[in-house]
């Protein structure tokens, strides 16, 4: 072994340090609770436990995605989510039934029901020549005694963005996210 290997490693690691540290971070964006019901769920007197939506790889990243033409996929440069899509939309859900009132009581950890959901789709369609959100949640309602699925149902979106620049699909998107939130809250707090 050379005796110059160890300072020709150190060498090599500052310089990949040093590409890192001169990198530019991505802008960030983030997905807004819903704070507004058409009309007030009465409340369901039982506790809600919200799990991390189950989502293809493509999804499971913080990656914001854009499908320039149909069966592709791709991701906007030099943006991302603040988080890992499918924590990012199991923290939003908790807060957006917190803000309902649906429920006695939600969270992440223990209670009478579990909210299981898929994330089916969360992105921008730039294939039809005009740029839209797309939203699609697929939910399951389980009874934790028993292990039952009590009720399921699919709830989607689709809200026309004024254009599929980062800034302008990001806020279709939590657009379409409100409009998903807001049915999905609805049916929580109808099942007893």
């Amino acid at each position: 072994m050379s005796r110059f290997a160890p300072a020709i490693a150190l060498g090599l690691m500052c310089l990949g340090l040093a590409g890192c540290a001169g990198s530019t971070p991505p802008l960030t964006y983030d997905i807004v609770a819903t704070r507004s019901f058409a009309a007030s769920p009465k409340s369901a007197k039982y506790q809600l436990v919200v799990s991390e939506p189950a989502a293809v790889q493509p999804l499971d990243t913080n990656r914001i995605m854009v499908k320039p033409s149909a069966g592709t996929v791709s991701y906007y440069k030099g943006v991302a989510w603040s988080d890992r899509l499918p924590r990012l939309v199991q923290t939003r859900m908790v807060e957006t039934i917190q803000n309902s009132g649906a429920v006695k009581a939600v969270g992440t950890t223990s209670g009478d029901y579990t909210l299981a959901t898929e994330l089916r789709s969360f992105q921008i369609d730039a294939s039809g020549g005009h740029a839209a959100a797309e939203v699609e949640l697929f939910a399951k309602l389980v009874n934790n005694n028993s292990g039952k699925v009590v009720a399921q149902k699919g709830f989607s979106s689709r809200v026309v963005s004024n254009s599929d620049e980062p800034a302008q699909a990001v806020a279709a998107l939590n657009q379409a996210f409100t409009e998903v939130m807001q049915d999905t809250t609805t049916w929580v707090a109808t099942k007893r």
